[in-house]
């Protein structure tokens, strides 16, 4: 599983990079808004909450 719920925030989601554990560094309570800002970051990976995701330095 690689969108967990937020430490102090359990309605939002955290990403977290598959192969290294870097989270991304914004959450969001919608997955969808989450997503398309990790993209726009260098993020990659499947669409879905439950991933793989890899950061930018892990994609790359």
């Amino acid at each position: 599983m690689t969108a967990i719920p937020g430490d102090s925030d359990t309605s939002t989601l955290v990403l977290i990079c598959d192969h290294c554990g870097r989270t991304y560094p914004e959450a969001s309570p919608e997955w969808a808004r989450l997503w398309r800002a990790a993209t726009a970051a260098g993020w990659g990976g499947r669409g879905r909450p439950v991933g793989p995701h890899r950061c930018p330095v892990c994609a790359g």
